[in-house]
């Protein structure tokens, strides 16, 4: 799960100058605020990104083709493949004959690589699969060749194809929180509400005038940038709300010419 606490000063500071400017209540506020906010983190999470977020704050287009890719990558980074029978990958993986021999890893631009296991199904890739991968970020490791392995090249595809649809399950642990504060979730394409809400979701503490919220997503992986990711989401959201105040202000004022008559 993930558990980050990021400096929201300058948000709250926003947010009590937009409720005093609007006249509404800070806590309500507050609420409407932490509930856009999360659509922002649901959009930067990976396979989402700062550079391809959209101008609302939701997640592009082409997000979901990153991801895939990702996937696809890092799969191919484990299982080199050969178009050996596999009776000849079994005697290639005989410790005396296979002890001097070299697999060129295409992915890796063809740097020589030991590899110690073979695959010759979809079970066994799912187990390499998920021991190769970093108990943090999910991403695949190759640790020298040791959690490599050798595998047909229409197995792998396969696989990949087994495994892409994955990619969206990291954003859904943030659907439970963007329903407790009424996100407007109408943007979340269906690659990541077809997961269903995963565990995570949303405390929120009234203290008075004040409201304090927490969201957090309890899927396993996450990036290791995913706490600057946040940090981003919220400048994003700060941003918003200065942007919709010079709004009110200018409205006001456009107002107040008309009624002057000018």
């Amino acid at each position: 799960m993930i558990d980050i606490v990021i400096d929201t000063s300058n948000l709250e500071t926003a947010i009590a100058e937009f409720a005093k400017l609007t006249r509404k209540d800070l806590g309500e506020v507050t609420k409407q605020q932490a509930g856009i906010l999360v659509g922002h983190v649901i959009a930067i999470t990976p396979p989402g990104q700062a550079a391809i977020m959209s101008d609302s704050g939701g997640i592009a287009l082409d997000a979901k083709k990153q991801g895939e890719a990702r996937i696809a990558a890092d799969i191919a980074r484990l299982f080199v493949t050969t178009r050996l029978p596999e009776g000849a990958i079994d005697r290639l993986l005989h410790e005396e004959v296979f002890r001097d021999y070299e697999w060129q890893n295409p992915v890796d631009g063809g740097r020589p690589v030991r590899v110690y296991q073979r695959a010759s199904t979809l079970g066994d890739m799912a187990i390499i699969h998920k021991r190769g991968r970093s108990n943090r970020t999910g991403r695949t490791n190759q640790a020298g060749g040791g959690n490599m392995a050798i595998a047909r090249p229409a197995l792998v595809k396969q696989f990949i194809k087994q495994q892409i649809p994955k990619v969206g399950l990291l954003n859904a642990g943030w659907l439970a929180a963007a329903r407790e504060l009424k996100t407007a979730t109408r943007n979340v394409p269906a690659w990541i509400k077809r997961h269903g809400e995963r565990p995570g979701g949303a405390q929120v503490a009234d203290q008075g005038p004040r409201v304090r919220i927490r969201i957090y997503n309890s899927q396993t992986w996450f990036p290791q940038n995913m706490e600057a990711r946040v940090r981003l989401a919220v400048a994003r959201r700060e941003a918003g709300l200065k942007k919709a105040m010079e709004a009110v202000l200018e409205r006001r004022a456009a107002a107040a010419e008309r009624k002057m008559g000018r």
